[in-house]
């Protein structure tokens, strides 16, 4: 009934997208673009959809922010996307001998591994002790004291507190914060400009905010975030770096690009690692059966999408939605970045996501 509302309230809002612009689409493939844009009230954005042999179709629409067009090097805080580009050096790290999928984290008094927590399997939950612990800076081991489910241990419960929690184990098994870990092993390897801090991230950063209720000032707001001072960026710090894993990684279309490349085929990652990261660990739940779990990633497969396989993530926050997702066989590649969109959904995908997906993966739309 609620997202009926919304669809019903949405409807009433006048478009923003006028047209798009780019290049590698036909005319009408285009004018489908835009109709997407405009039917979900899409503030701005970019779409790049990729192939392995290097086939590149890039557009740009709307605003990053105010009085600033979004460009094809935008930067965007691509929430929970951060949480698939984190398990991508998780899963190195494990090939290097550095840490374990499956040692007990020590994180509570029942065994949580770093294969649980990308899998949000590890029995956390988000609540207010968790949005407080980030207002407050409370220590970790505080704010998991008040967030977890004995019932549901074991079982899926999509949790930003467990991903979270991962940064935190890292730093304390390397010795190293996690910023300049995922740099190390991550990022400097496949030559990506990427950081999970908004005040380091190089190039124009976009705002996100709602399209309804329609906002005036935008819930993320770029320039305030890159003011943030913050002396513990470089600086392990276990018990209080749980907000960055789980939505905070920001860098441009391209950068992500290269990073999802890397998920489509050997060469970072072993064989193994990929098909680790992409074995079914849990079903999102009653209804939501076209989605399964992986390790930092979801296996999508819904005939109204596409006839076969996809993987991914999407990201959603302050308003804006994002999806990164890819078809293994032929190797073709979706990215979506947003300033805000419509929220609107039905089960755990955006409507915005999924027709953008069909978009993307149709034959005609690479003709």
């Amino acid at each position: 009934m609620k997202q009926a509302i919304y669809r019903a309230a949405l409807s009433l809002i006048p478009p923003h997208i006028e047209s798009v612009h780019g290049a590698g689409l036909r005319g009408e493939a285009e004018q489908g673009l835009t109709g997407i844009l405009r039917r979900h009230r899409c503030l701005g954005g970019v779409l790049r959809l990729f192939d392995q042999d290097g086939r590149l179709i890039a557009y740009r629409f709307g605003m990053a922010g105010k009085g600033r067009p979004a460009r094809d090097d935008t930067v965007f805080r691509t929430a929970s996307i951060s949480k698939m580009i984190t398990a991508m050096c998780v899963l190195k790290l494990a090939e290097q001998g550095l840490i374990s999928l499956d040692e007990d984290t020590g994180l509570l008094p029942y065994p949580v591994t770093l294969r649980k927590l990308l899998s949000h399997t590890a029995g956390i939950m988000d609540g207010s002790a968790y949005l407080e612990g980030l207002e407050k800076g409370s220590k970790l081991s505080d704010v998991l004291a008040n967030s977890t489910s004995k019932s549901m241990r074991g079982r899926w419960a999509y949790s930003n507190l467990g991903a979270g929690a991962v940064a935190c184990v890292l730093e304390k098994k390397l010795g190293e914060s996690f910023e300049g870990i995922m740099q190390r092993y991550l990022f400097g390897p496949l030559g990506v400009t990427a950081t999970f801090y908004p005040q380091r991230a190089q190039g124009e950063l976009a705002d996100a905010r709602r399209v309804l209720p329609p906002q005036i000032k935008p819930g993320f707001d770029a320039q305030a975030r890159r003011l943030r001072k913050d002396d513990t960026i470089d600086v392990p710090n276990p018990q209080r770096h749980y907000g960055l894993a789980q939505g905070n990684c920001c860098l441009n279309a391209a950068q992500l690009q290269q990073l999802m490349k890397a998920l489509m085929g050997e060469g970072y990652l072993s064989r193994q690692s990929l098909d680790t990261m992409r074995a079914p660990m849990a079903e999102f739940g009653r209804g939501r059966q076209r989605l399964q779990q992986g390790l930092g990633l979801f296996g999508l497969r819904d005939q109204k999408i596409y006839k076969g396989q996809l993987y991914g993530h999407q990201g959603k926050a302050y308003g804006a939605v994002h999806a990164a997702f890819f078809e293994p066989l032929s190797r073709r590649g979706m990215i979506f970045l947003s300033s805000g969109i419509s929220e609107a959904r039905e089960g755990f995908l955006a409507d915005a996501v999924c027709d953008l997906l069909r978009f993307a993966i149709r034959e005609d739309t690479w003709a």
